[in-house]
């Protein structure tokens, strides 16, 4: 009778055990449908693809001035370089002219 009993028992906790996997299946597959279709309202949300076009563009922008800032930057070095140099070579020029006298 005890053997039954246990039997019974493990035919019902199998029954809930198939019962409840089937549910939780049934509610994670639920909740990957409902998370698809937010992903497509997002990716097609006309506020956000203009925002995306925005970030875009700016990202564009800071790029360019960086490129030109740099490269103002490189010019500005080269006429510093060429100052000193001339500079350096009036000095040289100098201290010659100051030993042959």
């Amino acid at each position: 009778m005890r053997v039954l009993a246990v039997a019974l028992a493990c035919l019902a906790i199998t029954a809930c055990s198939k019962s409840t996997t089937a549910d939780l299946s049934h509610d994670v597959k639920d909740a990957g449908h409902e998370l698809k279709a937010e992903a497509v309202k997002v990716k097609t949300d006309p506020d956000i693809r203009r925002a995306d076009a925005d970030a875009k563009k700016v990202g564009h922008d800071i790029a360019v001035s960086v490129r030109e800032a740099a490269a103002d930057a490189k010019v500005e070095a080269d006429k510093a370089g060429d100052k000193a140099k001339h500079a350096a070579d009036g000095v040289k020029h100098d201290a010659h002219d100051d030993t042959t006298s």
